[in-house]
């Protein structure tokens, strides 16, 4: 049986070969094995004494470039990964030695590093052999070296992508934030359109109401005018017309005279009343002149119509200097004005001055009367509806009316103030 245990096994040993013989070649045929196995493997593997050094190590070391493997054989685990480094400040050094105490105290030794000097990323696991009869002295221990440098590259672009997700998360969170925001100011501006356009319909109800109820309370005054005034004028022309016609065919032509001159005075009174409602209607100056010249035909009017006030006329502007759209709103603001000052103000002295200023026209009005503090005024005019009308005929005309007093006795000065646009500003006025 002796002759056939080295063909049994494959050893290349001599038939009549003693039991010690066939051990050894045993033995190389192990050793043989065990480099042919790990020789395979990816990793780096290393046999390591009880001191730490190395006492086998696989052909990963040549593909590696770290050196031939004879070379290698008796160094430690730092030697053979860092031949040339001087060990002062290495962090694998560093690492080396921690786990060989730790194996030494029999926790786990594995650790992970990115080397610079090899310029890849090693994983490290050291482990006691675990043959039976081995002692502390004589322990032997395997460390296996493996190259994670693509695990920790997918690593490095996995954190790469989360960071840029992140960012970009963050970016989009906040034009998010920022799209709301808008979105809730355009909400908020929409909801405060809305509402002043509601205030602008219930303002332009409140006016046409307005309008509607002044147009007819003119209506009735004009009728009223002219039933009380006109007609009752030419009641009586016709009244005398037929008593001249009766005195005619009567034959008494002295009377005929004098009933025909009667009728013709109150014929010129009538025409004269006429003309009087036709010029509070609109001035005939208005359109046959201009605004500044039917201003100042008011004016002179006025003065005539209240001789015990002092009427000053301030008027910077001609007919040309006032657009045509403001002219009936410059006239109709000076009557209602003066008709204010005359009614409720206890003035002795008015000044009218209409002037343009840069893109402005600018008309005012002040009096040395009782001013807005006394009850005539404050119950009148203040809160009256000649001033609110005012204030409506300026900001549908693009103006403004402004009204201040001082104290009781101090006066009142009312300011309408409208811009001029487009063509209706001249150079000069910038100038």
């Amino acid at each position: 049986m002796s002759g056939d245990r080295p063909r049994e096994r494959g050893l290349d040993v001599p038939p009549n070969a003693s039991d010690t013989t066939i051990t050894r070649a045993a033995i190389a045929r192990a050793k043989v094995e065990w480099e042919y196995t790990v020789d395979t493997l990816p990793h780096l593997i290393c046999l390591l004494d009880s001191a730490g050094f190395v006492v086998r190590v696989n052909r990963v070391v040549e593909r590696w470039d770290l050196g031939a493997i004879g070379d290698l054989l008796g160094r430690d685990l730092h030697g053979v990964l860092h031949a040339q480094c001087p060990g002062r400040g290495c962090a694998l050094l560093g690492a080396v030695t921690e786990a060989w105490a730790a194996l030494g105290r029999g926790e786990p030794a594995e650790f992970e590093l990115r080397d610079a000097l090899l310029e890849r990323a090693l994983q490290v696991s050291l482990r006691r052999s675990s043959a039976e009869g081995d002692n502390t002295a004589d322990a032997m221990s395997v460390a296996i070296v493996s190259d994670v440098t693509a695990l920790h590259l997918a690593r490095e672009a996995l954190n790469t992508m989360n960071s840029e997700l992140e960012i970009r998360v963050r970016q989009r969170t906040a034009e998010l934030t920022d799209a709301i925001r808008d979105l809730r100011n355009e909400i908020v501006r929409r909801e405060t359109a809305e509402q002043a356009l509601r205030r602008s319909r219930n303002d332009l109800a409140t006016l046409s109401r307005q309008l509607m109820t002044a147009q007819e309370k003119e209506r009735k005054r004009i009728a009223r005018e002219l039933h009380d005034s006109v007609g009752q004028q030419l009641s009586a022309v016709k009244y005398s017309l037929e008593r001249a016609e009766l005195a005619q065919q009567q034959a008494r032509p002295h009377e005929t005279q004098a009933i025909l001159q009667r009728a013709i005075a109150s014929l010129q009174d009538t025409l004269a009343e006429l003309r009087s409602i036709a010029m509070n209607l609109r001035p005939q100056v208005l359109d046959d002149l201009g605004a500044a010249s039917a201003v100042s035909w008011f004016c002179r009017e006025f003065a005539q119509s209240y001789p015990m006030l002092g009427v000053r006329e301030s008027l910077a502007v001609v007919d040309a200097d006032i657009p045509d759209r403001l002219g009936t709103a410059v006239f109709r603001s000076v009557q209602e004005l003066l008709n204010n000052v005359a009614k409720h103000a206890r003035a002795h002295q008015v000044t009218i001055s209409l002037a343009r200023a840069l893109d402005r026209l600018v008309l005012e009005v002040a009096d040395d009367g009782v001013g807005l503090g006394a009850t005539a005024w404050s119950t009148t005019v203040g809160g009256g509806r000649g001033i609110h009308n005012l204030r409506e005929q300026a900001a549908m005309t693009g103006g403004e009316f402004s009204l201040r007093s001082g104290d009781a006795g101090s006066g009142t000065r009312a300011r309408v103030e409208w811009r001029l646009v487009g063509g209706e500003v001249r150079e000069t006025d910038a100038a």
